[in-house]
């Protein structure tokens, strides 16, 4: 019996606070593995004291305990959707008319897709949309080929006007210095997909011991990169051809901007009138040296 068939079978011995703690649990097991005592008590609106009773309801000796079983769920529900069709193909990958394989390739991008949308869960992401734009700075860290999302990713918040730099994990120097001026009212943000950089797990790390928030954007909770109190959002990116399809990691890109955008408000709707003018004066700039140009030829 799962931890998950465990707590339902207990809920009707429970207490009322119990119950909606309990309810917490089964909507959002993964979450909730990786969060602390404090953390889990603010969400479900419970003291501290409620939920260590309730691990006692269930049979835990203590709230880590808990956790631990959370995870483990985790896991193995990860090991077993992380089968075909979710992950590159090693046999019958291409059975059928190229036909056939074009739309069993679609269907794993839209399985990706819809995978990463239905795991969203909007209070983190809205959270984590204020948090970036209370950012004294943003860092982004990036390993090889999951660089190029990183450097989308600042692109965009560039383009919201939050202050972000995109640091590539191979490049230890850089990624030492940026570590050492990493603040709490600082925010990182960290890309990591298969095959995994290890050493992702000492960077998150250090940004938790700094009380730097982080916010992992990967594939799955047993990635190096996640580590207790970092909001995790999972983009799969199995694919039949290549050893991933990143186009669940885009669309979250776009999403979270987006969140971005509507939290600004007004302030969105400005940025948006000066990237017109800008673009105006540039096109009439560039008309009136063209046509400055014409003139100086008919003159001669």
């Amino acid at each position: 019996m799962s931890i998950l068939d465990v707590i339902r079978a207990k809920l009707a011995t429970l207490t009322a606070k119990q119950r909606s703690i309990a309810n917490y649990l089964l909507e959002a097991p993964d979450e909730v593995s990786y969060l602390t005592l404090k953390e889990l008590s603010m969400r479900t609106r419970a003291s501290e004291v409620s939920v260590l009773r309730l691990c006692k309801a269930l049979g835990f000796d203590s709230f880590i305990a808990l956790k631990e079983a959370l995870r483990s769920h985790t896991q193995e529900t990860f090991r077993a959707v992380t089968l075909p069709p979710f992950f590159m193909y090693s046999e019958n990958r291409s059975e059928g008319t190229p036909k056939e394989q074009l739309a069993r390739i679609c269907l794993d991008d839209q399985n990706n897709l819809a995978n990463m949308i239905s795991q969203l869960d909007s209070e983190t992401l809205f959270r984590c949309a204020r948090n970036l734009l209370k950012a004294e700075k943003v860092v982004i860290f990036a390993h090889d080929k999951s660089f190029l999302f990183a450097d989308y990713l600042a692109y965009r918040l560039n383009f919201l006007q939050i202050s972000v730099t995109a640091v590539q994990l191979g490049d230890s120097d850089t990624v030492s210095t940026t570590l050492a001026r990493l603040e709490k009212d600082d925010y990182a943000i960290l890309f990591s997909f298969p095959p995994y950089h290890l050493p992702i797990r000492n960077v998150a790390n250090y940004c938790h011991y700094r009380s730097t928030p982080i916010l992992v954007i990967t594939d799955c909770m047993d990635s190096p990169a996640v580590v207790e109190g970092s909001s995790v959002f999972l983009c799969r990116t199995g694919a039949r051809y290549f050893f991933n399809s990143q186009v669940a990691t885009l669309s979250f890109i776009n999403i979270l901007a987006s969140c971005i955008a509507i939290e600004m408000g007004p302030q969105f709707d400005e940025i948006l009138a000066n990237e017109q003018d800008v673009n105006e004066f540039l096109r009439n700039n560039g008309h009136n040296e063209e046509g400055d140009e014409h003139g100086s030829i008919q003159s001669n």
